[in-house]
């Protein structure tokens, strides 16, 4: 299993963020994921663009700002020149996405969409070739601590099926109630990146969190 682990800090001390990163980082940790919610698509209100200037300052590490937010195309402009490398756009609560889309391509930012568990393939199958990343969550949005639903396994396996078939290079990324215990079997799925949060942050240290992660990749 050769996935990519992608560290999302909404489990991360946010008090000391910065640290958690650089301590990540130094362990192997080459991605972060930055969960950026409103208060009405999801119930948390999480980081926002001040986060991600600040922290590409301490970090030439990747940044893949997620937008769970309503309003996305006036939110989305303020991320644009924040430093980010990735925004990963949520499918269900962008009128447009096809156009975000565009504008990210325009900015030379590497460009995703994320999928709730709800959301059938077949909306996802549409953009394939559509986006560098196509994110299929495991859980509901905004909810940090959920458990990764077993039935999103067979929509990974189809995307991962369906992008050999048509030779694309899309990348699948998976977010959401990811552990030690089932990251194999969602790599083994077709998951490229692994999207993981308590299971790097909380717990024991997160050298320990991740040399565990490794053994099992």
């Amino acid at each position: 299993m050769k996935s990519e682990l992608c560290a999302s800090l909404l489990a991360a001390n946010h008090a000391y963020i910065a640290r958690d990163v650089l301590e990540a980082e130094a362990r192997g940790i080459k991605r972060f994921h930055i969960d950026v919610t409103d208060g009405h698509y999801t119930e948390e209100l999480t980081f926002g663009v001040h986060l991600v200037k600040d922290l590409r300052r301490e970090t030439k590490a990747i940044l893949d700002v997620h937008l769970a937010v309503f309003n996305m195309s006036a939110i989305l402009g303020t991320f644009l020149e924040s430093g980010a490398d990735q925004i990963t756009i949520q499918y269900e609560s962008c009128e447009l996405p096809q156009r975000m889309l565009a504008l990210l391509q325009k900015h030379r930012i590497t460009t995703a969409i994320s999928f709730i568990p709800a959301t059938g393939f077949d909306r996802i199958e549409y953009f394939l070739d559509e986006a560098d990343i196509i994110s299929i969550l495991g859980v509901d949005p905004g909810i940090g601590g959920q458990s990764f639903m077993p039935k999103v396994l067979d929509k990974i396996e189809k995307a991962a099926s369906a992008i050999s078939r048509r030779g694309l290079q899309t990348r699948i990324a998976v977010d959401g109630g990811l552990t030690v215990n089932n990251c194999r079997s969602i790599a083994d799925a077709g998951a490229d990146i692994l999207v993981m949060g308590s299971s790097i942050f909380a717990g024991a240290s997160i050298a320990d969190n991740v040399k565990s992660l490794l053994g099992v990749r």
